[in-house]
């Protein structure tokens, strides 16, 4: 039997594969292109293992049939994950190196998802994006031919431009990663950035030295010496990652992380949007976490310049913030106590308050 793939046409398809990388929202037309060349129904790209519903491309005709999938639960039993150990041996599997013939025909997965859609057979090319094994899955409908031998070896072709457009998008997220991560690490701001899977993709130096016996990282994941503190992060992290709503309790209520003899630390986790495909991304979350035995320092330099303050005006100002009355003022910088007392009218003044909390409150918002 003639094969119904194009290879002209499918030439042309793959250059897309390229520029899909570069202007991820080419992606669509892409396999779309793909699709007409491979005699197919419709094309998607999905996680071999650990499919989550924002993570996935298809063209547009299977986007009802992907609400079902995710919907219904078919993505935890599809029969056709039975042939990843042959699409990781050899690159690619065809329907008949998994499914018989009565298979197609008596299989929940066939019978009662597929056929619902009128689609049946398929094939899955396997490639990489970092440590994630991906497929590019070819669909077929219930009257079309299945794949066979000849066309397996013509889209096994394919596997070494999937595996570079997926590497190229994955790079330049991480550039962009680390130059989040620098700007986290100027502005004092401890960070760590997860992949889909929860686990740590990079974090900044900042966020490194607060690791220590009670906070620290095994096997890629952040944990705490409490178990049930990290079991809160998980979920923290699990519902932020499913994009739940930002009113869940999971995904508004931050996680504290407690240690001995130092004030604990607080995570708060946000995922990271911008690209249309999430199973291509170096990481999918950021979490910020503060540090509450830091004291936030004010800086002198700015508030004498947004308040026309004395260097010891902006010394007392200082004081103040951190916590010592206008009497211990006195005793730090050897003043007598109405001197003292003075320099904080003079704040008062100069800051357009009314009484000392008002100043403290306004001076709280200036800080490095």
């Amino acid at each position: 039997m003639a094969t119904r793939i194009d290879i002209s046409e499918l030439e042309k398809a793959m250059d897309g594969l390229l520029e899909s990388a570069l202007a991820p929202e080419k992606w669509t037309g892409t396999l779309e292109a793909i699709s007409r060349a491979t005699g197919s129904a419709g094309a998607h790209i999905l996680p071999a293992v650990g499919k989550f519903s924002p993570g996935f491309l298809t063209t547009p005709n299977l986007l009802e049939a992907f609400g079902v999938y995710f919907a219904e639960g078919w993505y935890k039993r599809d029969f056709r994950e039975r042939g990843l150990p042959v699409a990781l041996a050899k690159g690619i599997i065809i329907e008949h190196d998994i499914a018989s013939e009565e298979e197609f025909r008596r299989h929940e997965f066939y019978t009662e998802f597929l056929a619902r859609f009128g689609l049946r057979y398929s094939a899955m090319i396997a490639f990489t994006s970092g440590d994630t094994l991906l497929t590019l899955n070819l669909q077929r409908r219930i009257d079309d031919p299945p794949f066979d031998r000849e066309e397996e070896r013509i889209l096994l072709s394919m596997q070494s431009k999937l595996t570079a457009s997926a590497e190229i998008i994955r790079s330049l997220q991480a550039a962009k990663i680390d130059g989040m991560s620098e700007a986290f690490e100027l502005s004092g701001t401890a960070a760590v950035f997860f992949d889909r899977t929860g686990h740590v993709s990079h974090l900044n130096n900042r966020a490194e030295r607060l690791l220590n016996g009670d906070i620290r990282i095994v096997d890629r994941e952040l944990v705490s010496a409490s178990q049930e503190e990290t079991g809160l992060l998980r979920r923290h992290l699990k519902a932020v990652l499913a994009g739940d709503p930002f009113l869940s309790p999971a995904v508004s209520t931050p996680v504290l992380f407690s240690r001995a003899g130092k004030a604990p630390l607080i995570i708060r986790a946000q995922a990271l949007r911008g690209l249309p495909a999430d199973i291509f991304a170096h990481s999918r979350a950021v979490a910020i976490i503060t540090d509450l035995s830091e004291r936030a320092r004010t800086d002198g330099d700015l508030l004498r310049r947004l308040f026309a303050l004395t260097p010891q005006e902006a010394t007392v100002a200082r004081l103040l913030m951190e916590g010592s009355s206008p009497r211990e003022i006195a005793e730090i910088c050897g003043l007598s106590y109405e001197t003292a007392r003075g320099y904080v009218k003079k704040l008062l003044a100069k800051t357009g308050t009314q009484r000392q909390s008002q100043l403290i409150s306004l001076l709280s918002a200036v800080k490095i």
